[in-house]
């Protein structure tokens, strides 16, 4: 069973904070997974793992990639779910996503080589898990409709060549709430 909870617009650490409790009960209970759906205020997060400088001020997280930002506009999903082995809970991820996203744009591709969805060279969707206590942590996020300047700051992910943009400038016509309903739809079938 997955319980889902929209907690809004919130500052980065006050979700990754809720994220963090609700996996500390969900640890302790043993009993259904929780997805948790959010916006950030502005705020540049980079993974563990990554050693690269960015010409922005980063807050370091414990979540796999690399660097990327958050804003308004950009719809997260954080996964806090039972996970027997992360490859395979990875790939249902990837699927309950790339499903929805293809059937709005065509031209949304996963790459696997640089973990994301994309249109071209351009990025819209993120994806950074962490694994503990049998549990996942973070998740992704889809630019929905975002501030394109401020997150081209950077390159996305710290991959040159390319750009960042979201489903409204790819010309998707979904609201948000749609695109909420559409993709806990997806993550729910893939994960019966």
């Amino acid at each position: 069973m997955i319980e889902v909870i929209d907690i809004g617009l919130v500052d980065y650490k006050e979700g990754v904070a809720f994220m963090r409790e609700v996996h500390s009960g969900a640890v302790k209970r043993g009993d259904k997974n929780y997805l948790i759906l959010c916006q950030h205020y502005d705020v540049y997060t980079v993974g563990k793992h990554e050693s690269k400088v960015f010409p922005v001020r980063t807050i370091r997280t414990d979540r796999g990639g690399s660097v990327i930002f958050h804003t308004p506009g950009q719809q997260i999903f954080y996964f806090v779910f039972k996970v027997k082995s992360p490859m395979s809970f990875y790939r249902k991820v990837v699927n309950s996503f790339y499903r929805p996203l293809k059937s709005l744009n065509p031209q949304i591709e996963y790459i696997h080589r640089i973990p994301g969805f994309y249109v071209g060279n351009r990025k819209l969707g993120f994806l950074g898990f962490r694994y503990k206590d049998g549990y996942s942590l973070h998740g992704v996020a889809i630019n929905y409709d975002v501030d394109l300047e401020k997150f081209n700051k950077i390159s996305p992910c710290g991959l040159e060549g390319y750009q960042t943009t979201s489903l409204i400038r790819e010309d998707v016509k979904i609201n948000l709430e749609e695109l909420k309903r559409l993709l806990v739809e997806s993550v729910s079938a893939s994960f019966r």
